[in-house]
This record gives structure tokens, sequence and C-alpha cells, in this order.
């Protein structure tokens, strides 16, 4: 066959030829059904792809760090919370002791003194007051609640032996107890009344020094530094040398670095 246009017909060649090697491939694959085909790019606001919503390894791992933080955190919490935990019923544990220590030793030094004193006197012996069954088991049962920790019925069982026992070698323990019971409960105002009361009705008692001392504790606490002065220094000056005095010396002074 003649071809009247060679130069024609070569250059056509060239075209069909380059349009093949050119050709993409998934445009190639186009009648397989597309199973080449690229995958498809989701496109954002002003045509950028779009953010993937699946969070990427480096988030993930991030995420269990602090997870792994938390917890670790958290397991020292419980464990200094079980530390001041134990603590505190240590502390409850040795208040309980040493209520019931001063309690025994103030007993006995009541119980010993009328006959140190018919001992020393010439006359005949007064009889010695006597405690009643009941009347110690209505003292020992409040006593009882107050080194458990049950102020509030404490403080009714105190009162209730005051109401009943009024003439009673115990009554001095006994309101000095519920002015503990108060005090411990935070109820100044009422603590300080009976502290103050004991004072007044039997300032020689061997309870003295301590409810002076609780006495100057309450102004304190009440943010009556004046009158806290005055009486932990009265402590100090009446009982030189006594555990008060002492406790009164150590409050002055922190009432003095506090500038109160």
């Amino acid at each position: 066959m003649t071809m009247r246009h060679p130069r024609r017909f070569a250059v056509w060649m060239a075209g069909v030829l380059a349009a093949g090697l050119f050709t993409p491939a998934w445009a190639a694959d186009a009648s397989s059904g597309g199973r080449n085909l690229p995958p498809v790019v989701e496109m954002g606001v002003g045509g950028a792809p779009a953010a993937s919503s699946t969070p990427s390894r480096e988030v993930l791992a991030d995420l269990l760090q602090q997870l792994e933080s938390l917890q670790t955190e958290l397991r020292s919490l419980r464990g200094q919370l079980e530390v001041q935990t134990n603590e505190i019923e240590r502390l409850k544990a040795r208040q309980r002791d040493l209520l019931a220590d001063i309690d025994r030793r103030v007993s006995e030094l009541e119980r010993r003194a009328p006959a140190g004193a018919a001992a020393a006197s010439a006359g005949p012996a007064p009889a010695a007051p006597v405690i009643t069954v009941q009347e110690q088991k209505d003292y020992d049962t409040a006593f009882s609640l107050m080194k458990q920790g049950q102020y509030d019925r404490a403080a009714k069982g105190f009162r209730d032996f005051l109401a009943n026992y009024p003439q009673s070698t115990l009554r001095d323990n006994a309101r000095y107890w519920l002015g503990e019971a108060y005090y411990v409960k935070r109820d100044f105002r009422k603590a300080l009344a009976e502290f103050t009361r004991l004072m007044s009705d039997q300032p020689g008692n061997p309870k003295a020094p301590d409810a002076m001392l609780k006495i100057g504790y309450c102004h304190y606490e009440l943010g009556e530094w004046a009158r806290a002065r005055e009486n932990l220094n009265q402590v100090m000056a009446r009982y030189p040398g006594q555990p008060a005095a002492k406790s009164a010396e150590q409050r002055l002074a922190k009432m003095k670095k506090e500038g109160r």
C-alpha cells in the first residue's frame, strides 16, 4: 500500500506510542473493575486532605503513659492514707492509756488524802467517805466512754453523775472530764464553764493545775488572747515545776511566735 503522506503518518504513530507510554496505571486497569484504583482521599475545607478520625499510635502511647502515671500516683496516695490511718489509731490508743493512767493516779491521791490528814490530827479520825457500788459503776461507765472516744455519751454520763451524786468524792474528777469531753468536741464555751466551776468550787483539788491550764487553752481557742495569757501565767506562778506549768510555758511561747 502506497502512502500519500508518509511524514504525517509517522507523526500520528509517534503520538499513539507516547500516549501508551504515559497512560497512568489506574487508567489502564479501569477495565479490571477498579481493583488497582488508588485509595480515595477525603478532601477537607479548602481542598486540603481531611484529618483522620482514628488516633495515631503516638497519641495512644501518650494516653497510656498518662494513665500509668495516674495509677502510680493513686497507689502512692493510698499508701500514705494507710500510714496516716495507722498513726491516728496509735495516737487514739495512746490517749486512752494516758487518760486511764491520769484518772487512776488522781483517784489514788484522793483516797490517800483523808488517811494522811487523820494521822496528823490529834482528834478522832473522821469517817472516810463511802463510794457506793452503783456510784463507782456510773463513774466508770462514763469514763470508759471517754476512753473510747464517745465524747457525746461520755459528757452525758458525767452530767448525770454530777446530778445524781452531788457530794461524791469523785465529783471533781467527773467535772474535769466533763470539761475535757466538751474541749475535745471543740465546744470551748461549755468546757470553759466546767473548768472554771471546778476551780471555783475546789481550787485545791488535784486536778486544779490541769483545769487552770485548760481555762487558758479555752480562751486561746476562743481568740481571747489577753485572758489566755493571764491564765497561762497564773499556771506557771501557782504550780511551778509541774507538767501543767511546762505546758503553759510552751503555749505562751507559741502565742508569742504567732504575734498573739
